[in-house]
């Protein structure tokens, strides 16, 4: 394709182009722990679950600092994809899912990094979800389960860094709906709502139950649907059985 279709593969000034140099690929298996049903339920319970010393963290495996202009709290980490907490979220998990070349706006992402990105929001999506409300009731419209994915392009529709990147947002049940089928009005436009920084040791605390559930779900992916993302670091898919 042309190059009028896409942008540069990095920019020396973009936020995420430094976390993208910063983060290696790392396969999502890296961080399997096995569940621990005191800890992992949800992130309604006090305790956080506690650091396994067989368990890396990012910083282990790739040795940023706070002080690294391209540390955040990672999540998720391919050839094509990272996916990290907001460090200013509307909500308590606030993900964003970004590419990790330089694209400005979705038109100038290439097909198979949209391929890897429409693999990844919902698998991260059932990821966010989960390590904070549990596991979902099948069938309930009404259930804990509540989020947005929203991705911007441009200035005047609230693009405010400019390099490609998806908000995976959850509603907690802290502001109930006006009815059923019926969204409160602090969340019909995207973007409302108080912001506040995000602690550290509370962002890597959550980023690091996040990680393992995304381990988790990697590897019931891979039982259920016969596709191994971890193949070449999550970058494409093997699939297993009859064609």
């Amino acid at each position: 394709m042309s190059s009028d279709h896409h942008q540069s593969s990095s920019s020396s000034s973009c936020p995420f182009c430094a976390i993208a140099h910063t983060y290696p690929p790392i396969p999502p298996t890296t961080f399997l722990r096995p569940k621990n049903s005191t800890h992992d339920d949800h992130l309604n319970l006090v305790a956080p679950a506690p650091t396994s010393p067989d368990i890396p963290s990012p910083e282990t495996i790739t040795g940023p600092s706070y002080s690294d202009p391209g540390y955040v709290h990672l999540i998720l980490s391919t050839r094509h994809v990272l996916a990290f907490l907001d460090i200013m979220p509307l909500t308590r998990g606030h993900v964003l899912v970004a590419t990790r070349e330089h694209c400005e706006r979705l038109g100038d992402v290439r097909v198979d990094v949209g391929r890897e990105i429409g693999q990844w929001l919902p698998i991260i999506s059932r990821v966010v979800m989960r390590t904070l409300f549990g596991e979902e009731e099948q069938g309930d419209f009404n259930s804990l389960w509540n989020w947005n994915v929203v991705q911007n392009n441009g200035v005047r529709a609230a693009q405010q860094v400019p390099h490609v990147h998806f908000h995976v947002i959850p509603r907690p049940p802290d502001r109930p709906a006006e009815g059923k089928g019926k969204a409160h009005l602090s969340y019909v436009m995207f973007g409302r709502g108080q912001r506040e920084d995000l602690d550290d040791e509370e962002g890597e605390s959550l980023a690091r139950l996040l990680r393992e559930e995304l381990a988790r779900e990697v590897e019931q992916v891979r039982r259920e649907e016969g596709v191994n993302l971890d193949g070449e670091f999550g970058g494409s898919e093997v699939r297993k059985g009859k064609l």
